[in-house]
């Protein structure tokens, strides 16, 4: 018999402290089957009880090979070791046998795999690494390249999508059940293409898009049941392959690149967005009886914006970088700041993509390269010069850094063309291209295009003041500002006079919508001048500061100009209080201040300054304010319901206190304590939201209001 000594020394210390060795020698049999572990012992050096007795808290015996107690109690299990727990046995496997049984990764590609157009580098500029790399046309020069081509680029990358097919596919079902809206939709981009004064993308080409679709949708019925599996993997197919424009190709055509079989998830996403801020405005309103069916209209927008965000993160993962998934952000970027607000974060992240968008193709740069249709070249131009408007706008209105800065940006301004002109045919785009005066203004015309200049030049003002509001307004600082306020009015004396707001224009037979532009620009290229008057009003008291009170007036008086504008076709209101928030809250603020500050101190305006002409204007805006608050479409919880009831009554009790003081005494505010309550001096950290900066100075406290976090961006932005 085999056998086999095992020693086992163990250094115990008993009560009386003294040492002893236990050597156990066991048999290969006992062993084996587990008997040497009745043997065990505990730390103390006491033996250790057979496991049932352990579980059943009762005495051991400790008896060998079987515990007696547990032999009369009828439990034969074999006694076990229960001084340490067994350990678990360690299991091991290997990569390779992992591979070996994933038949996927056995193939020689991957299933899924990412094409590799979408990795493709885009723009690179005058620092990146394939400046330096010699290149086989010694004709161009190094500082003349822009994209890497990379013709001879893999097929597909050698990693899977993010996204699974059937995830993609689903995304993809979701979005082309919209189009059971498709008369709907169509008919919005047809009125949006009619009635908006101010865009960017030129408007035939949405309407190229929603009239392309319609053998799509015809052929698949998409009007009444679900869009097929085939029609869902062909949109995910073109939508993965590079959109090139030929440079022979004209612009009427663009739409037969995104639309038919070709038909891609950018050119939906654009043009569900568009029809999303179409129905926001109140367009079509015989298409939707919102009588019959509550709340159907913003049910719809808020499909669209779903469906046009689902574009955007499919696009994100297998599009790879064009010009039309650049109009598709654009436009999604107006609809979600007109559903979630300027102030929601889907709206910054938006602008942040497509900030980033334009500086992957290179948009911001000028471009030499000879490929590039002339009618493209100019919608990459609007498209740029609208974003850095748009940039601006939002960061000021936040108070966050701008994403876009003139330094980077070295493109020329968009021709004051039509944007008929430049769907039209090369002879009629060379002879309109010559009529323009030396400056690109067309002459005795009101073109989408003019307005994107004006505000393009008026928002490089913007941000040359921005950078003053993180330094102290020394003397140094205070000539700057000065400089870029000379700059501001020379600048507008620059622009045509046609485009140049006059007070009588509403008389004279100019369409309200162009009326409406008019005011607009103006508004936005003085309202840097009134930037500039807050930060130099730090030295001096308002009442005493004609430049600051006289500009305050202007922008007042010109935004409650918009409140007679009636127009059929839409719903002018939102752009109405739009001006309201923007620049009539905030010129108020510094008039209603610098009331109090008269009130208090009985300093006289300047002689050109009318006490009485400020209070009737603040008491028009107070009017304004109210008729908002009341409107049908008005209720609690949305931003101008809010945002207008409490500047209401904040303003009411400003005016009420300074007309008749007794009211203040009557409701226990007294005049100092009605100054200090009342106090909407303006916060003359200029990088914050315009109207937002201006407004948060009112105690509305004392105006009786509890109501807080204001959506200051839940308005529209028609005129944007």
């Amino acid at each position: 018999m085999l056998t086999m000594d095992v020693r086992e020394h163990r250094a115990l210390r008993d009560p009386s402290h003294q040492h002893f060795d236990v050597t156990i020698i066991l048999s290969a049999e006992q062993a084996i089957t587990g008997d040497f572990l009745m043997n065990s012992f505990r730390r103390n050096g006491k033996p250790s009880s057979c496991e049932p007795c352990r579980l059943n808290k009762t005495k051991c015996d400790h008896a060998v090979p079987k515990c007696d107690r547990c032999v009369q109690r009828g439990n034969q299990r074999e006694r076990l070791n229960t001084s340490r727990p067994a350990k678990r046995k360690r299991v091991s496997v290997s990569i390779s046998d992992a591979f070996d049984r994933d038949p996927s990764l056995q193939k020689g590609r991957l299933d899924d795999a990412v094409s590799a157009d979408i990795y493709r580098a885009g723009y690179l500029g005058p620092t990146s690494y394939e400046i330096n790399l010699p290149d086989y046309d010694s004709s161009l020069p190094a500082n003349n390249r822009e994209a890497s081509a990379e013709p001879d680029i893999d097929l597909e990358m050698s990693h899977q999508h993010p996204l699974n097919k059937p995830i993609r596919m689903q995304m993809g079902t979701d979005v082309l059940k919209t189009f059971r809206y498709y008369p709907i939709i169509r008919e919005l981009i047809m009125w949006y293409s009619l009635h908006c004064q101010a865009g960017t993308v030129p408007l035939p080409f949405s309407v190229g898009i929603i009239d392309g679709l319609q053998p799509i949708v015809d052929r698949y019925n998409l009007a009444q049941s679900a869009p097929s599996p085939q029609l869902v993997g062909l949109v995910l197919k073109n939508s993965s392959k590079p959109l090139e424009i030929p440079v022979t190709m004209k612009s009427r055509d663009l739409h037969e690149l995104c639309s038919g079989e070709n038909l891609r998830l950018d050119a939906i996403g654009f043009v569900l967005a568009t029809a999303g801020r179409a129905l926001a405005f109140g367009s079509c309103t015989h298409l939707i009886n919102e009588q019959t069916h509550p709340g159907l209209r913003s049910k719809i927008v808020d499909e669209l914006l779903r469906a046009s965000t689902l574009c955007i993160t499919l696009c994100s993962l297998i599009t790879p970088i064009n010009d039309v998934l650049t109009w598709m952000l654009l436009d999604n970027y107006h609809l979600t700041i007109m559903v979630c607000g300027f102030s929601g974060p889907p709206s910054w992240r938006r602008i942040g993509e497509l900030v980033n968008q334009i500086y992957a193709m290179g948009l911001n740069r000028e471009s030499n390269a000879p490929d590039v249709p002339s009618w493209l070249l100019e919608t990459r131009r609007r498209l740029c010069c609208g974003t850095y408007m748009l940039d601006k706008t939002i960061s000021t209105f936040l108070g966050r850094p701008i994403g876009m800065s003139k330094r980077h940006i070295n493109i020329q301004m968009p021709l004051d063309l039509s944007d008929e002109t430049l769907m039209a045919d090369d002879g009629t785009y060379t002879s309109a291209v010559q009529s323009l005066d030396e400056n690109g203004w067309a002459r005795d015309q009101y073109n989408r295009a003019s307005w994107a200049r004006m505000r393009y030049i008026s928002s490089q003002f913007l941000e040359e003041i921005l950078d003053f509001t993180f330094v102290k307004v020394d003397k140094n600082a205070e000539e700057q500002l000065l400089n870029i306020s000379n700059r501001i009015h020379e600048s507008w004396e620059a622009f045509p006079a046609h485009l140049r707001y006059w007070s009588t224009c509403w008389d004279e037979g100019v369409l309200p919508s162009v009326c409406l532009m008019l005011v607009v620009v103006h508004q936005t290229h003085f309202y840097n001048e009134f930037m500039i008057r807050r930060l130099l009003a730090q030295k001096e008291t308002i009442t005493s500061n004609l430049e600051l009170l006289r500009v305050s007036i202007t922008l007042l008086t010109n935004t409650l100009t918009l409140g007679r504008l009636r127009d059929r076709n839409y719903d002018v209101h939102k752009d109405f209080m739009l001006q309201l928030i923007l620049f009539g809250i905030p010129s108020a603020s510094v008039l209603a201040t610098a009331l109090q500050e008269q009130q208090r101190t009985n300093h006289a305006f300047p002689p050109s300054i009318s006490r009485a002409k400020i209070i009737r204007k603040i008491s028009v805006l107070i009017s304004h304010l109210d008729v908002a608050v009341h409107m049908d479409s008005a209720r609690p919880g949305e931003a101008n319901y809010n945002l207008c009831r409490k500047a209401c009554k904040a303003f009411t009790r400003v005016i009420d206190n300074i007309l008749d003081p007794k009211m203040g005494s009557e409701t226990g505010i007294t005049p100092t304590s009605a100054d200090i309550e009342f106090d909407i001096g303006l916060d003359l950290d200029t990088f914050a939201a315009p109207g937002l900066d201006a407004f948060e100075g009112i105690d509305y406290a004392a105006a009786a209001m509890g109501e807080d976090g204001i959506n200051w961006g839940a308005v529209s932005q028609w005129t944007l």
